[in-house]
């Protein structure tokens, strides 16, 4: 009790003054001193912490490994510093999980060898990574778009527009940009736009790509609104608007890695998508690619799911290179 209250006495000013999480484990893994940050990060109070063994803190499926981790530290201890790559995961007392990244270093005291633990939560700096991460795989999804000759931007599930295509840039008579955010002139276009940025997050794996017309009303004409999903990490999320005009129909794309990037595709079911949405029946298809018509329906399946569509007409439509007039 005595070792434990000057250990108090030695380290509480510098613990508690500490700007992120620290704590003090001894040569048996337990936790003998801990600021108010460790509290605060993992939700535990101080009582609850001290004289437990430090994986209390880890996720369970990694408590066994991090123990025989940190008897090897022990036996063979160095300075850790912070930001050495070594990211791992903290688990809060609800079991909830967040990243970390921690620094080590080991202390003689009068209780004797003991190790001091910083503890990051760096759950931030992996929201702004992976929302870097995403808009540089949208930046690369406007460029092809722009290659197709189709106007697209990047929205967020508000409306808000983070990125747009030199096609998109100049505003168009059906849109009407308002502060940062987008809407489409057309009431019933601006809906569907509404309720589909609305659901970007609770779309699954299945389905990439959101289509649906909207008719021709006074003098709007007909569009096709089509909303590419994207998801990252950390519930990053944005969607790939792209609008087209229904029925204004130019050269179909004869690029299948423009088509498989575009719409998430595999190349094989990018080399049927191409030919069926051309117009070539599945037969057709099959003799050109010398496969079986049933490989080819099977494909189209696929195809089908990916891009949102469930006729091929629709598929024709999708994979022509249109522009807004």
């Amino acid at each position: 009790m005595a070792a434990s209250r000057a250990l108090n006495d030695q380290f509480r000013m510098l613990f508690e003054g500490a700007p992120n999480g620290v704590m003090a484990v001894d040569a048996a893994g337990c936790i003998i001193q801990l600021n108010a940050q460790i509290e605060k990060m993992f939700g535990y109070s101080r009582e609850e912490l001290i004289g437990r063994p430090a994986e209390v803190l880890v996720p369970v499926r990694f408590r066994q490994g991090h123990a025989g981790l940190r008897k090897k530290f022990a036996a063979a201890p160095q300075m850790r510093p912070m930001g050495t790559g070594r990211d791992l995961l903290g688990a809060r007392k609800d079991e909830s999980e967040f990243p970390v990244e921690v620094g080590l270093n080991s202390m003689a005291t009068s209780m004797g060898d003991i190790v001091i633990a910083t503890v990051v939560d760096i759950t931030e700096r992996k929201r702004a990574a992976a929302e870097e991460t995403l808009l540089g795989q949208a930046r690369e999804n406007l460029q092809l778009c722009q290659q197709l000759g189709m106007p697209a931007a990047a929205l967020q599930r508000d409306g808000r527009v983070v990125l747009t295509n030199p096609l998109f840039k100049e505003p168009h008579p059906q849109f009407e940009f308002r502060d940062d955010r987008i809407e489409a002139v057309n009431p019933a276009a601006n809906e569907f736009l509404k309720r589909e940025l609305a659901c970007l997050d609770g779309r699954n794996g299945g389905i990439v790509v959101g289509s649906n017309p909207v008719l021709a009303e006074n003098v709007y004409p007909s569009l096709i609104f089509r909303l590419l999903p994207m998801e990252g990490s950390f519930d990053t999320v944005l969607g790939i608007l792209i609008v087209t005009a229904l029925g204004v129909i130019g050269a179909l794309l004869s690029d299948l890695d423009l088509v498989q990037s575009l719409f998430g595709l595999a190349p094989a079911e990018a080399r049927v998508a191409t030919l069926i949405g051309s117009g070539l029946s599945p037969r057709q298809t099959a003799e050109k690619l010398g496969i079986s018509v049933g490989n080819v329906r099977t494909t189209l399946q696929h195809v089908f799911t990916k891009v949102g569509v469930s006729r091929q007409s629709e598929l024709a439509v999708l994979l022509t290179k249109l522009t807004l007039r």
